[in-house]
């Protein structure tokens, strides 16, 4: 899922900018120029809001103690054109907070995890966080021949440190037409045993986490790795973190 703001980056330039440049309880553009917009491309959340797929102006009404963010359907609106109040828009409240001073208006991602990600406003030392919520999507299903490469047994050597056993075997097998993999532990406290291997690259793949029967997580940050082939068929498999941390490793038993 891909989540797109553009805005224009005003200066805070010495002023005293909430209650004063920008009004208390005043409709206002988190920008400048033609209003800030948001644009997704999959349905998301944001702090626990529902927001379609689509392109939307983003419009704020800052008070001292809260800022409701509004989200409208008409994304090609200028600065001072402030929208009438309509039932497709989507309010969204949102706790101010006190954070190192930003000359110039900033939205970033400082957080992106699998499925979510903070947003975050920042001009002068007012700072907003809202949380992004993207449901995952099924990973996409193998031929049976590409499964058929996977399926086996393989016996792992974990990593001390990392608050998982130091040896397991890890299952990989078709079910529903799904590949999917198992160790006799959960990769988190709460996590199934189960889990989808959704492809990530040639002979890699994350694992999709369930809870409650429910695909909850792509956690790609950590990566199986299928690479060594004889007749077709995967000999081993290496574990490690986005960030190149090994994890472990084994051959195949079977």
């Amino acid at each position: 899922t891909t989540v797109t703001l553009e805005y224009s980056r005003p200066q805070a330039r010495g002023r005293t900018l909430f209650g004063e440049l920008v009004p208390w309880d005043v409709v206002w553009t988190p920008g400048a120029n033609w209003a800030t917009t948001l644009e997704v491309d999959a349905d998301i959340k944001i702090n626990g809001a529902d927001i379609p797929a689509g392109k939307y102006s983003v419009w704020a009404i800052p008070r001292p103690d809260r800022f409701t963010m509004t989200f409208n359907p008409e994304d090609r609106i200028f600065h001072f054109m402030k929208p009438d109040s309509t039932d497709e828009q989507i309010h969204v409240s949102v706790d101010p907070d006190v954070g190192p001073h930003a000359e110039m208006l900033t939205w970033s991602f400082p957080a992106v995890t699998g499925d979510a990600a903070t947003l975050r406003l920042q001009w002068g030392t007012t700072s907003l966080d809202m949380q992004v919520l993207v449901p995952p999507s099924r990973a996409v299903a193998l031929a049976e021949d590409q499964m058929a490469r996977y399926v086996g047994a393989y016996d792992v050597t974990i990593t001390e440190g990392i608050g998982w056993p130091t040896a397991a075997q890890l299952e990989v097998y078709e079910q529903d037409g799904m590949l999917r993999g198992q160790f006799p532990f959960p990769m988190h406290p709460g996590d199934e045993l189960a889990f989808d291997m959704v492809p990530a690259g040639q002979d890699l793949f994350n694992p999709g986490l369930f809870h409650d029967g429910e695909l909850f997580n792509i956690e790609m940050g950590v990566i199986f790795d299928f690479g060594e082939m004889a007749d077709d068929r995967a000999v081993g498999v290496s574990m490690r973190s986005a960030n190149g941390f090994f994890l472990g490793e084994g051959p195949r038993a079977r």
